[in-house]
Formats: C-alpha cells, structure tokens, sequence
C-alpha cells in the first residue's frame, strides 16, 4: 500500500525548506521531509530511484530531503552489495523518544535560568509598589498578597505553576484556593501546572480535580522549574525562593516587559510538555485499536490511511482520534504519541 507514503501532496511542500530544527518536525502535518521518511518506515532500504518514484518526485529534492533526515539521525545511508547506495528509517518509537529526551532537557535549562534570576536581580533595590516594570518583594506576607492581588484584578485568564505544596500556612493556602473557585465561578480561566508528587495531596488532588473542566483545567510536570502565578499576560509573580532568612528578594513583580514576555513563552512551552491530571493516570479502557491508532497517528498517518489499514469507518477513526487527543490533552498527533509514551501507554 502507498497511502502511508503519501501523507501530504508532495506538489504542495516546499522543498526550499532544508532546515528541520526539532526531529519531531518530521511527524507533522506539512513536513517537507515527512513523506519521504514514511517511505523508508514502509519500505526499508530504498533507493534514491525507489523513493521518488513512490513519491512521484525529482530525484535531487528528495536527495535533499535524505541528507536532512541522515543529519538527524531519524534515517541511515547503507552501502548495499550492489555498490547502489540504500536508506533506512531509524524506528519511529526511538526518535520520538529521543525528542522527548530533548525537550526534558529544555526544562531543566529553563529550571537553572530562573534559579540564576535570583542573583541577576539581588542588587535591585527595594520599590514601592509597582514602581518599574520588575520589583522584588522580600516579605512572605507581600508575595502572598501578590498572589492574591493577581487573581482577584484578572479580567480573563490566570496562568500558575505550582511547585511548591504551599507558600504560607494552611490557613492562607485554603484562602488562595477559596479565592480560585470564586474566580473560576466568576468565569476566570485557570491553566494551572501542578508538580507529579501533588497526586500524594489528596485535598489538593481533589480540589484539582473538582475544578478540572470548562474555564479551568489542570496538567503536571514532573519537576516544574518555578513557581508563577500570571494574570492576563500582563503581569505575574514569580517566586524565587520561600527563605525568609536569606537576604535576597523572595519573588519579582513583572509587568510588561522582556521578562514578562520570557515568562509567557515558557509557561505555553511546558503546558503543551505536560500531562493532564486524571484520578488513574493509566491506559485504562485503552483497546488494541486505540493503540494502533496511537502508533500510526505518531507515524503522522493521516484519517484515512488509519481507516484502510485498521478495517474501520473514517468516521470511528475520527471519532477514536479525538478522543484520545482530549485524553492526552495533546493538540497535535506527535504531542499524542510523545504523551502516551510518557504514560506507558505504547
């Protein structure tokens, strides 16, 4: 069958695009190099000739697109008997997780920039209140009213990480999340990001859980670099650490500004790495098609391509196909098969 090949109509790609920055570019929709390593995952040790053929292609384009797939190690060149050079596809399971490997590795680099953002602004001096577009705060008391202060003024939507179980005392932290659930009643939508031991918290797990849905939903990090609280993407929290011994500012008040704009960005890269929060984060009521669906939809297979190669309807493909992408909380196939990996689910 040639309908794995042909994941996009290659007249449509454009093949000036040399460069794939992230290996998992190759799974996308759209990818100018995709069809080609389909070819070789269907059809191991083809030749340049054999490729484009099945492609329908000139032979220097996907010439090209063999030397970009080698640089990335997701294919190999192999000398064959014949003295006609032959290429291979390393397996798809392999390099899905060596991009997650990668992107755990964003994180931790994330993780050590905020650290070092303590030092960066030890010598800020003390301002009044919202004086400047970065401002420490030294007292517990202060970030805590921070915190508040951002969720009580926030017009549309609050972005949180959560590292820490709490910053203040059981008291405060059943207040902030009191506070939450009048604003996600008042029509506020919360992304929050919890750290994986939260699921050890029963009362936070249930909280977590009960607010789940609609305006609010929540995910998890293995080890989430900070703890943040931002309010309509035009100002945040970030705690730097909860020491009141040391002498250095506890968190920084950020409104619009480069940092502000940093903070955003890296929020909206670790929520599409985490996973979303369930009360048996399993496979369960998985099937062996769900699988499979899994698998090839990491492949980058398209609906159709799904539906010949199972025996099913587009419509139960499609049907499947979304369902597992809201299980996951994955918007695209690759996110899909990055999350169920994570999972075990594969």
């Amino acid at each position: 069958m040639r309908a794995v090949c042909l994941l996009i109509p290659w007249a449509r790609v454009d093949h000036r695009a040399r460069i794939v920055t992230e290996l998992g570019d190759i799974f996308e929709p759209g990818s100018p190099h995709g069809p080609v390593y389909a070819v070789l995952v269907q059809h191991p040790r083809s030749s340049l000739a054999d490729i484009a053929q099945r492609l329908g292609a000139a032979e220097h384009l996907v010439a090209d697109s063999l030397d970009v797939l080698c640089e990335l190690r997701a294919a190999v060149r192999i000398e064959s008997p014949e003295h006609e050079p032959v290429w291979d596809a390393y397996a798809p399971e392999s390099l899905s997780e060596a991009e997650a490997r990668r992107r755990q590795q964003e994180i931790s680099r994330m993780h050590a920039v905020a650290a070092r953002l303590s030092e960066t602004y030890r010598s800020v001096r003390r301002s009044a209140r919202d004086d400047g577009v970065v401002v420490p705060v030294y007292e517990r008391l202060e970030m805590l009213a921070d915190f508040e202060e951002l969720q009580v003024g926030a017009r549309t939507c609050v972005k949180r990480v959560e590292r820490e179980a709490h910053l203040g005392d059981s008291e405060r932290a059943r207040q902030l999340v009191q506070l939450e659930r009048a604003r996600i009643g008042a029509g506020i939508r919360y992304q929050t990001m919890y750290k994986d031991t939260f699921y050890q918290d029963q009362e936070r797990l249930q909280h977590a859980l009960s607010a789940n849905g609609g305006s609010a939903q929540a995910r998890t990090l293995p080890d989430p670099p900070f703890t943040l609280l931002i309010s309509d993407d035009e100002r945040a929290c970030l705690v730097l650490h909860a020491d009141e011994r040391r002498p250095d500012p506890m968190a920084l008040r950020i409104s619009g500004s480069p940092t502000l704009e940093l903070l955003i960005r890296t929020f909206d890269v670790l929520w599409a790495m985490a996973a979303p929060i369930s009360l048996n984060p399993v496979a369960e009521g998985l099937d062996d098609r769900d699988r499979a669906i899994l698998t090839m939809m990491s492949l980058g297979a398209t609906d159709d391509t799904i539906a010949r190669r199972l025996g099913m309807s587009r419509r139960t493909v499609v049907r499947r196909t979304a369902r597992l992408l809201e299980r996951l909380g994955a918007s695209t196939r690759f996110q899909a098969g990055v999350q169920a990996g994570r999972r075990g689910w594969l």
